[in-house]
């Protein structure tokens, strides 16, 4: 029976790190992905080293991502596995201590769990249970209390549970560092970092079914799932050749995928520290901690090397895994030659044209190879790193000429083998290049798999690209129609197996080849990728426009645009998702459209104004077409001028000021006419003579009598008159009707009185400007555009898209 406790034991586990870890925790430059990928290596570890081949669950981490609309943004992640005892859980959060081995799982580092949570924030909850046990065992570690008691002993507590089968552990992590924070929230964030999980975990994300032909492996070919804010994160698979195509080199067919397995021998293993011994010395402890704990292990370098259907400048390269996790991803540093007599790396692929643009792809597991704290690449100064490159890539150049130019015989290694076969990327069969009978179709090509990897089922086998390679000799040798290509593959029976380069060409599950496709997730709960259309749609959905920096300009110097300025909501990032303030578009003809993000931390937190970035932007466009080649200060300050609503001078403010009253004039005019005679005698006398006395400057011959029964006196208000017909019914006036401030909807009377408050202040600060005359300091010129600025932003726009 379940034990229950209304309150929290005086149980604590002992948290205190190594000392020298202390100053590595939040510091550590995790990114918010590779924070998640360390939680998440631990629940994959679990289910690697304990697996329940006859459970019926599939082994799952759930991720949760706080939205951009969370006030107290959380991150946690949870899984189904084992859970922990009291004894593991202790030892688990403890900074430094690793109760892992060394070899045969992902985790490296028993400080990897305090790296990550103290990279995303100041405050983790831990709960976990066992099938079994009566409780939850939950420990919450706040970083800041611990640093300021000078302690590092957490409370642990313990929570009955409904069912005593529940197991598992779940992570939550509170109180977000603000750059984490901000990161997370930013649109399609959660998108990229599932696309980077994907990629990450995809060799044992898409075993999570079993394959057809493949014997079972470890998890029986079920494999494991991982979903992030509940979709699931698809394995991103490789786009290669089918394992039946090949090429002819020197009398000899190289096939598209060469499948790779070099055994090593046995060496003894520190289980402590992971390093290596010598396998030439003789040793009872570790050579670099002194630990007892040797073991002999097994070393083997596994996977393929293959062809890619398409070239790209950067979507190619060696994917290097360390125990089913990508470790590096499209490496690149194999395809060069270190010279062992300068020192120099000779880039040796890609250099066939197009110049920069590859196709040799491929998976190698390096399990024993050492990796460094963060996960993001191998030791390249280790004694395995250097025998790994050495039996993948050989001592040799690999260009054959090159070789003999230098006195080295052939390199016959498994990547030179591919390399021969697949350097050239003329069209035609030759070397498996799809074309149109005149020329290689790079960029089809390249579409094409854009549509393979969003999963659409005609484009997962490889008959559209290899359509393309015969139709081109065939048109080359005159037997087709030049420019003709099949718009789609032909129809062909049996299964994908074997025509994709994804067949199951032996191993255990995931495999050391390409898996099938049956047990793919590349289609799954895809999302479209956003055009920049669709981008900047979004952008002015959410936008105002800024409307003294709105409408054409002209300089005989620098030509003609027609601007226009939008201030959005939405978070604004360049190529690389970067947070920037604002950003231009080229429209067409002489239009130009400017966005500036006024939740940006330098106008939240500098107090610049989003204008000048705007009128910077502008002049950035400019600047390119300046034939005197001016200062792009000097061109800005040109700019700037054109706008003469930008002027901070009486006249021009009381310019503006009169445009902005004529605006909220012209909005309240059909609201007052409903009631015409009852608002006027409800405003005060001064405000009443004032508008008189106006009306008849402006229109001596007017009925006036008439105009208060027709409502005709709104354009004579001042903006005294407007702000005490809004305060005094501003049901009428609010919630979108003249100004966006709400009001209907508060139902405290306090808020309410503050709505009104925020709509009225801006213009009882320009009554008072303009019933003070007399000289202006640049701060009170200065504060009044403020208050025209907060006026300006609060009108209901018509036009606002």
């Amino acid at each position: 029976m379940a034990s229950e406790t209304s309150e929290p034991s005086t149980e604590e586990i002992d948290l205190t790190p190594s000392p020298q870890l202390l100053e590595a925790l939040g510091d550590i430059p995790f990114k918010p992905w590779q924070c998640l990928a360390e939680l998440t290596d631990n629940a994959f570890d679990d289910f690697l080293t304990n697996p329940d081949p006859d459970g019926d669950e599939v082994p799952t981490v759930w991720i949760t991502l706080p939205k951009p609309s969370d006030d107290d943004p959380v991150v946690s992640v949870t899984d189904n596995g084992r859970g922990m005892s009291r004894e593991t859980l202790e030892k688990a959060l403890k900074a430094g201590y690793s109760g892992k081995r060394r070899h045969g799982t992902l985790g490296l580092f028993g400080m990897g769990f305090n790296i990550a949570t103290a990279r995303l924030g100041y405050l983790t909850e831990v709960r976990t249970t066992r099938a079994g046990d009566p409780d939850w065992l939950v420990v919450e570690i706040d970083l800041r209390k611990l640093s300021n008691n000078d302690s590092f002993l957490a409370p642990l507590r313990r929570e009955s549970k409904p069912d005593k089968e529940l197991h598992g552990t779940e992570i939550t992590v509170s109180r977000l560092r603000d750059e984490i924070a901000e990161d997370l929230r930013r649109t399609n964030r959660h998108r990229t970092i599932r696309e980077d999980l994907g990629r990450v975990y995809s060799y044992l994300l898409r075993s999570r079914n079993a394959v057809p032909g493949l014997p079972d492996g470890p998890l029986s070919g079920r494999g494991f799932r991982l979903k992030v804010n509940e979709k699931n994160v698809a394995a991103r698979l490789p786009c290669v050749w089918s394992a039946s195509r090949s090429v002819m080199r020197d009398g000899r067919e190289i096939p598209a995928i060469k499948p790779i397995d070099i055994p090593l021998p046995l060496a003894l293993a520190c289980m402590d520290c992971g390093h290596w011994q010598n396998p030439d010395l003789m040793m009872d402890s570790c050579t670099q901690c002194d630990g007892e704990d040797l073991q002999h292990r097994e070393r083997r370098i596994h996977g393929w090397i293959g062809v890619q259907r398409y070239l790209d400048e950067s979507d190619f390269g060696l994917d290097l895994l360390r125990n089913g996790r990508k470790i590096r991803v499209g490496d690149h540093t194999l395809f060069a030659w270190e010279n062992p007599d300068t020192g120099q790396l000779v880039s040796e692929y890609p250099v066939d044209l197009p110049a920069g643009q590859g196709r040799i792809v491929g998976e190698i597991h390096l399990d024993h190879v050492p990796v460094g704290y963060q996960k993001i690449d191998f030791t390249r100064e280790s004694r395995e790193w250097r025998q790994a490159v050495i039996r993948l890539r050989g001592e040799e150049p690999m260009r054959p000429k090159k070789a003999k130019e230098l006195g080295y015989k052939t390199n016959t290694s498994p990547l030179a083998d591919i390399f021969r076969g697949y350097q050239e990327n003329r069209p035609g069969a030759r070397c498996l290049i799809p074309g149109d009978g005149s020329k290689a179709i790079h960029e089809a090509a390249r579409e094409w798999g854009k549509k393979f990897h969003k999963g659409t089922p005609e484009y997962l086998t490889d008959e559209m690209w290899y359509q393309a390679v015969t139709h081109h000799d065939e048109v080359r040798d005159g037997g087709g129609k030049d420019g003709e290509v099949s718009a789609g593959p032909t129809s062909a029976g049996g299964t994908l197996s074997g025509r994709t380069g994804l067949a199951p060409l032996g191993g255990n599950v995931g495999g050391d080849q390409p898996p099938t496709l049956s047990g793919a997730t590349a289609g799954e709960e895809e999302e479209e990728v956003e055009t920049e259309e669709e981008r900047f749609d979004r952008y002015r959905r959410s936008a105002r426009k800024v409307y003294d920096l709105t409408g054409e300009v002209s300089h005989a110097r620098l030509g003609r645009r027609q601007v226009t300025v939008y201030e959005t909501l939405e978070r604004l990032t360049d190529d690389r998702e970067r947070l920037i303030p604002s950003v231009t578009r080229m429209g067409r003809g002489i239009s130009l459209e400017v966005f500036v993000y006024g939740g940006h931390p330098i106008f939240r937190e500098y107090g610049r104004d989003p204008r000048d970035y705007a009128l910077m932007e502008i002049a950035q466009t400019l600047h390119a077409f300046d034939p005197d080649d001016q200062r792009f200060t000097a061109v800005t300050a040109e700019v700037t001028q054109l706008f003469p609503d930008q002027r901070v001078t009486d006249a021009a403010l009381r310019e503006r000021a009169d445009s902005l009253l004529d605006t909220v004039r012209g909005l309240m005019a059909p609201v007052v006419i409903e009631d015409a005679e009852g608002f006027w005698n409800e405003l005060p006398e001064p405000c009443r003579l004032r508008a008189e006395r106006d009306a008849g400057r402006a229109n001596p011959s007017l009925d006036w009598s008439n105009a208060i029964k027709e409502g005709m006196f709104t354009p004579h208000l001042d903006a005294s008159g407007i702000a005490f017909l809004i305060a005094y019914s501003p049901q009428h006036f609010l919630d979108g009707a003249v100004f966006q401030t709400t009001w209907a909807t508060w139902s405290d009377d306090e808020t309410k009185k503050r709505q009104v408050a925020q709509a009225v202040r801006p213009l009882e600060i320009l009554n008072a400007f303009v019933e003070e005359q007399g000289a202006r300091t640049r701060l009170e010129l200065s504060f009044l555009r403020l208050a025209l600025d907060m006026l300006d932003e609060s009108i209901t726009r018509r036009d606002t898209p």
